[in-house]
């Protein structure tokens, strides 16, 4: 299976955001796999490349004491103005994807955008 450093860093966002009230409800987990086949740059990836992505990046979510290495791991991933704004359509996803937004959601939507040096007002 190819390595998609997009479709890992996608993921580890959408984790981030839909996990940061340590809850996940499986309507996060099933947006995920929705917004990856809708978004222009990541619909070509596989079902099993979406599933070993988000196993890989909710794994790390869940196991990790703060956002730290989930945001590390986007960072080495996304380098170009495009990949930054995937991340972030991703990230904006999550919040939506159980029906509740939430304040440690929109907090890690803004952790997310600092990470990539973009200005977390503007999402």
């Amino acid at each position: 299976m190819p390595h998609r450093p997009l479709l890992d860093a996608a993921a580890h966002a959408f984790a981030l955001v839909a996990f940061a009230d340590a809850d996940l409800d499986p309507a996060e987990v099933t947006r995920f796999t929705t917004f990856v086949a809708g978004d222009p740059d990541l619909k070509a990836a596989s079902s099993a490349e979406i599933a070993a992505a988000w196993a890989w990046a909710i794994g790390e979510v869940k196991s990790s004491q703060s956002f730290g290495a989930p945001l590390v791991s986007i960072r080495i991933a996304v380098t170009s103005a495009t990949d930054k704004a995937v991340v972030m359509r991703a990230a904006q996803a999550a919040v939506v994807a159980d029906g509740v937004e939430r304040d440690q959601e929109d907090a890690a939507v803004s952790a997310i955008a600092e990470a990539l040096g973009l200005d977390p007002k503007d999402y």
